[in-house]
C-alpha cells in the first residue's frame, strides 16, 4: 500500500511537471498547444464555468436588461421624429422581447442536469437567429437616429455572443456572419436605405472585435486552467503525502504490520460493526515462545529477522480486510472479520504449524529446538456489556492458557468466561 502510495506521489509529480512545461509554452503563445484530450478538457471546464456563472447572474442580469428597457424606451420614443416614432418604437420593442427570448434560452438550457452533446451547436443557432432578427429589426427603423442606437445595441449583442457563451469563438464568429448574410439578404427586399459604414460597423467591425476579444479571454484562460490542473495536482500530491505520513505512523517499522497507534480505536470500530452486522470478531494474540532467550543468545538482529518471519507468517494466512499488528515486543494481535470459533481455531492452528515448519533453531528454547509461537484467542458477538479493553483482557488470558498448557499450541476462552475478570 505505501509502495503504490509513492508510486502514486511520484506519477503525480511527473504529471505537474508536464502541466508546468506546458504552460510556460502556452504563456508565449495565443494559440492553443494542448493535447487532444486536454482541449476535449478545457472547453468542458469553460463550458461548465460560463453556464454556471450564467445560472448565477441570470437575476441581476434580467433586472438591469428590465431596467435598460425602462430607461430607453422612453428616451427612444421622445428623440424619435414623430412621424417615424409608433413604428420605430414598436420595432424596438421586438428587438428586446428576442433578446429576453434568447437570454430564457440560454439559461433553460443551462439550468438542465445534463446538458446535450449539442449544447454549442444548439446556442450558436439561437444566437444566430436571434441576431439575424434583431439586426433586421433595428435596420428597418426609419430614424437614422434610431438605426445608430439599435447598432450599438447590435454590437454589444454580439460581444455578449462572444464573451458570455462559451462557445468556441471561430463558431459564434460563423453564427454572427450567418447572421449579418441573413439580414442583408432580407433587407436587399426592402426600400430601407442603410449607410455603408453603419453596416461595415456593425456587420464587419463588431464581428471582429467579438471575435477579437474572445480569442484573447480564451487564452488567458487556457492560462487560467493549466494553472487550476497545477493547484489541484499540488493538492493532491499533499493529501497522498499526508496519507502515507499517517499510514508510516501507523506502522510497525520493523515488520511492516500495524502498530499500536490507533489499534484501540480500530477495535472500537470493529466492535460496532459487530453490533449493527451481528457478525462475529475473532481476537487472536500470539506471543513468541522463550523470545528473550532467544534475543539474549542469538542477538538483537537475529531477533528481529524472527520477527519479520512472523509477521510474513501471520499476514500470509489473513484476509485483506483483516488486521495484524504487532502489539510490542513479541506479541502481535490479530482481529479477524467474520470469523466464527472453529475457523479461528483453524487459522491459529496454521499459524503455529506455519511458524514451526519454518525450523528456525532456537537451542534455548524449554519446549523445542525451534522457534514456536502461542496463541490465545477469543470470540466477540456484539454482546453490549464487553468493551475493548475486556476482548483484550480475554485474548490475553488465553495465552495465559495456552502458555501454562504447554505453549506451541493455541487456547480458546469465551468473552464470559468468569476466570477472565477474577483475575
Amino acid at each position: 500500500m505505501i509502495k503504490d502510495r509513492s508510486r502514486n506521489v511520484e506519477q503525480l509529480q511527473q504529471e505537474k511537471h508536464q502541466i508546468e512545461v506546458l504552460l510556460e509554452k502556452q504563456q508565449k503563445r495565443m494559440r492553443s498547444i494542448f493535447s487532444a484530450d486536454l482541449e476535449k478538457q478545457f472547453w468542458q471546464d469553460r463550458e461548465d464555468r460560463q453556464t454556471n456563472l450564467l445560472l448565477r447572474a441570470f437575476l441581476p442580469a434580467s433586472i438591469i436588461y428590465f431596467i435598460f428597457e425602462i430607461i430607453s424606451l422612453p428616451i427612444n420614443y421622445f428623440t424619435t421624429e414623430l412621424a417615424y416614432r409608433t413604428h420605430d418604437v414598436l420595432l424596438t420593442m421586438v428587438s428586446y422581447s428576442t433578446g429576453w427570448f434568447a437570454l430564457l434560452f440560454m439559461y433553460f438550457m443551462a439550468k438542465k442536469p445534463k446538458r446535450s452533446e449539442n449544447y454549442s451547436t444548439i446556442i450558436a443557432t439561437i444566437i444566430c437567429l436571434s441576431l439575424a432578427l434583431v439586426q433586421i429589426v433595428l435596420f428597418s427603423t426609419q430614424s437614422l437616429a434610431m438605426t445608430w442606437r439599435g447598432s450599438l445595441l447590435i454590437v454589444l449583442a454580439q460581444i455578449f455572443a462572444f464573451l458570455c457563451t462559451a462557445i468556441k469563438p471561430l463558431k459564434i464568429f460563423m453564427a454572427t456572419l450567418v447572421a449579418a448574410i441573413i439580414c442583408c439578404i432580407v433587407l436587399s427586399f426592402s426600400k430601407k436605405v442603410i449607410p455603408h459604414w453603419v453596416l461595415f460597423n456593425v456587420m464587419i467591425l463588431g464581428n471582429l472585435v467579438g471575435l477579437a476579444l474572445a480569442t484573447l479571454s480564451v487564452s488567458i484562460e487556457r492560462i487560467r486552467f493549466l494553472q487550476s490542473i497545477i493547484i489541484n495536482l499540488d493538492k493532491q500530491i499533499t493529501e497522498t503525502l499526508n496519507q502515507h505520513l499517517f499510514e508510516l505512523s501507523q506502522q510497525d517499522t520493523l515488520t511492516l504490520l500495524g502498530n499500536r497507534r490507533g489499534f484501540e480505536q480500530h477495535l472500537k470500530q470493529k466492535m460496532e460493526d459487530v453490533k449493527k452486522t451481528k457478525q462475529n470478531l475473532a481476537v487472536l494474540f500470539i506471543d513468541v515462545d522463550y523470545f528473550k532467550l532467544y534475543n539474549d543468545n542469538y542477538g538483537h538482529l537475529n531477533g528481529d529477522l524472527a520477527l519479520i518471519q512472523v509477521a510474513q507468517i501471520i499476514s500470509r494466512h489473513i484476509a485483506e480486510n483483516d488486521l495484524a499488528i504487532r502489539y510490542g515486543g513479541e506479541e502481535f494481535v490479530i482481529l479477524l472479520e467474520d470469523t466464527n470459533e472453529i475457523d479461528a481455531k483453524l487459522i491459529a492452528a496454521i499459524i503455529i504449524q506455519d511458524m514451526f515448519d519454518r525450523k528456525i533453531p532456537h537451542d534455548f528454547s524449554k519446549i523445542s529446538n525451534y522457534l514456536s509461537v502461542s496463541i490465545g484467542l477469543t470470540i466477540y458477538g456484539g454482546e453490549q456489556d464487553f468493551d475493548a479493553d475486556d476482548i483484550l483482557k480475554a485474548a490475553d488470558f488465553a495465552l495465559y492458557q495456552a502458555k501454562r498448557n504447554g505453549r506451541n499450541q493455541s487456547a480458546f476462552v469465551a468473552m464470559n468466561h468468569q476466570a477472565i475478570f477474577n483475575s
